[in-house]
C-alpha cells in the first residue's frame, strides 16, 4: 500500500554542478558547438559546461528538505580555485576537458555522502557521486565520431581557471527536455553551530 502511494508522487532527476565563470562558460560552449557541427553529433551543443559533484532522482516534496541540507554544506565550505588543463578521453565514447586541481572538489563531493539517505528514492535509484572530476564536451559517441574527435583534441592545447564560490543545485522535472536552477549556494567558510536544547534548567 506505501509503495502505491509513493509511486503516485511526481519525481524530478536533479544534479549538484560546480559551473565556470561566465566568459570560460562561453568558450568552452563554443567548443562543444564546433564538435557538433565538425563531427555530426547535435547532443554535444546542449548541456551547460560545468562540473557534475551529484546525480540523483527524488519525489518533488523532499526538495526543500534537500535545499536546506545543501546550505548548511555549502555554508561550511570555502571557496578554491579549479585548474583546467588540455583533453582527456574515455575510450570509445566521451571526450572532456581535464580539471587538474581536484583534491577540493573530491573533499566536497565527500561531504555530500552523509545526506545521501536525503538523495535516494529507493535501493535501486541511488545517487551517483563523481569521483573524477571533469568537464563534458561530448558523450555516447559512436566510434567514428570518438576516434576523429578525439584525434583533433588530443593535439589542442585549452587552458582555464576560475574561482569557486557557489555550487548549483539543477533539476529536470518529467517533460522537460533541459535542467534549470532552482538554487544557488554560496560557499562562505561559515561554521555552522547547532542550538541544542538543555537537559536540565
Amino acid at each position: 500500500m506505501q509503495s502505491e502511494i509513493l509511486s503516485s508522487y511526481t519525481t524530478t532527476q536533479y544534479l549538484l554542478v560546480i559551473e565556470p565563470h561566465e566568459a570560460l562558460r562561453t568558450e568552452i560552449l563554443r567548443i562543444k558547438k564546433y564538435f557538433a557541427e565538425t563531427y555530426d553529433c547535435p547532443a554535444a551543443a546542449t548541456g551547460r559546461p560545468n562540473i557534475t559533484l551529484a546525480r540523483f532522482e527524488q519525489f518533488d516534496m523532499v526538495e526543500q528538505r534537500i535545499i536546506h541540507r545543501l546550505q548548511l554544506l555549502a555554508t561550511a565550505h570555502n571557496s578554491f580555485v579549479v585548474e583546467l588543463h588540455d583533453f582527456e578521453s574515455y575510450p570509445t565514447h566521451s571526450i572532456f576537458i581535464n580539471v587538474t586541481t581536484k583534491t577540493q572538489i573530491v573533499e566536497l563531493v565527500k561531504a555530500l555522502r552523509p545526506m545521501q539517505h536525503l538523495l535516494k528514492i529507493d535501493k535501486d535509484r541511488k545517487p551517483h557521486f563523481i569521483t573524477e572530476p571533469h568537464i563534458t564536451i561530448a558523450r555516447k559517441l559512436l566510434p567514428w565520431q570518438y576516434e576523429k574527435g578525439w584525434l583533433e583534441l588530443s593535439n589542442t592545447h585549452f587552458s582555464g581557471r576560475f574561482v569557486v564560490d557557489h555550487l548549483l543545485l539543477l533539476r529536470k522535472r518529467h517533460g522537460d527536455n533541459h535542467f534549470t536552477t532552482v538554487k544557488k549556494f554560496k560557499l562562505l567558510n561559515e561554521k555552522v553551530s547547532t542550538v541544542q536544547g538543555q537537559l536540565f534548567n
